[in-house]
């Protein structure tokens, strides 16, 4: 009940103020400002400054009063006769003075004291508002009290009076505004978290897209084509595989060979349709025409990108070219097969060392030719010479192990890809054998 009654006072007390301000704004225009006339001579409360412009401690108190009450303001500097002669004709409607004069007992003195002047050492002048006005008065006083007790008042006579006081309420100002940055600081790493979560959630089932697409971009030999699924259309995002246009995902289709097409068209069914996020690109795809085909050996992901709703909208396709590789490594397999074939052949011995000379392999004839003996046997009879044909006789004579044979050899030299010696093959025929 108490509080509803300081309510109710407060919302009284305000609406009393808001029609008594009108009253005043009724009377007080831009065209009939309220006229204040104030010693120009009277430092540092007021005065004219260098450019003969009002000024002072008392003048900003005075406009700042004026300005809260919403009353448009007229200043003027004059002596102080002049100043007392302004009021009494009527042409000021307040003047700042004495309120203890006799002469001027007759008019409306304010309550609050502006400020205090010394007349002589043992006299000090206390410094009113002074007008006809009563209304005028009474409100100015009101708004006097409510600039005193928030602080702006004294604010304004620091900066005249006491400047000192200025630095440390400054050094407020800093750590208030300091305080301030480091709220909106902690508001917008909040902010940021909030967003970072946001955006890991939007983007969380484009984990796998991201980390493929940051190890593409850091890797040579690569390409990376998107098909966006609205469009029907393939384009190249790295690399120059397809045409600069692009071409439709049909036409992608018919360009993979036929032995893995229809494992594509299945696997992309199911990417399309969000069944699957992901699945291993590994294709022979043809860069050339259907009556020339030139296959590329594709291996790498598709993977799909989903859009605001969560529907596929798009197909990155990161792909490495290991056309090369693969040739290199069905040439080798074919030199494998190539020698194992020859170390199978049952009348010709054949042994095969690395290109310091040591033994890798022989075959079944080599084995019948050293009885079944260690290949360290054979140890002596090659030294590599790089880059020659080598055919001489040798004497095996091995009585330790019964092997008393007299044979023909023929070291062969073999290249790898760079043109360097990788290993020896050695073929050994018998020429006799010893009683």
């Amino acid at each position: 009940m108490r509080y509803r009654y300081i309510t109710t006072t407060i919302i009284l007390l305000a609406a009393v103020l808001q029609t008594a301000a009108q009253g005043l704004s009724d009377r007080y225009n831009k065209k009939r400002p309220v006229t204040v006339y104030c010693s120009q001579d009277n430092p540092p409360y007021e005065f004219l400054n260098d450019k003969g412009k009002p000024a002072g401690c008392n003048i900003e108190i005075i406009q700042a009063v004026m300005e809260d009450l919403g009353l448009p303001c007229k200043i003027v500097m004059e002596d102080q006769t002049t100043t007392y002669n302004a009021f009494v004709s009527g042409q000021a409607d307040l003047i700042l003075a004495d309120g203890r004069n006799r002469i001027l007992s007759t008019y409306i003195i304010s309550e609050n004291v502006f400020s205090y002047t010394r007349i002589r050492e043992d006299s000090v002048a206390e410094i009113h508002f002074i007008g006809k006005d009563r209304q005028l008065i009474e409100q100015i006083d009101d708004q006097y009290s409510r600039l005193k007790q928030s602080g702006d008042i004294a604010e304004i006579q620091d900066r005249w009076l006491h400047p000192e006081r200025v630095h440390s309420k400054y050094n407020y100002l800093v750590f208030y505004i300091a305080a301030a940055i480091l709220l909106l600081a902690a508001f917008l790493y909040l902010l940021s978290i909030l967003v970072r979560r946001h955006v890991k959630y939007v983007t969380r089932n484009s984990r796998e897209l991201n980390e493929m697409m940051i190890k593409v971009l850091h890797m040579g030999n690569y390409d990376v084509m998107v098909y966006n699924i609205k469009k029907n259309s393939v384009t190249n995002q790295y690399g120059n595989i397809l045409p600069q246009k692009g071409i439709t995902l049909e036409e992608f289709i018919q360009r993979i060979h036929p032995d893995q097409r229809e494992e594509f068209i299945q696997k992309s069914r199911s990417l399309h349709e969000g069944r699957i996020r992901h699945f291993e690109l590994n294709k022979r795809w043809n860069q050339g025409t259907e009556e020339e085909p030139h296959y590329l050996n594709f291996q790498g992901h598709a993977i799909s990108e989903l859009d605001e709703n969560g529907r596929p909208a798009y197909v990155i396709n990161a792909v490495h070219d290991v056309t090369h590789e693969v040739e290199v490594y069905k040439a080798a397999r074919d030199i494998e097969h190539k020698y194992e074939v020859i170390l199978s052949d049952p009348f010709v011995a054949m042994s095969l060392y690395d290109s310091h000379g040591i033994l890798i392999d022989h075959n079944e004839a080599m084995n019948q030719l050293l009885c079944g003996i260690d290949d360290g046997l054979f140890k002596e009879i090659f030294k590599p010479v790089e880059g020659k044909d080598m055919h001489f006789s040798r004497h095996l004579f091995y009585p330790e192990y019964c092997i008393d044979r007299y044979v023909d050899c023929h070291i062969q030299p073999l290249y790898n890809a760079v043109g360097k010696i990788a290993n020896y093959l050695v073929t050994t025929t018998l020429q006799n054998k010893a009683t």
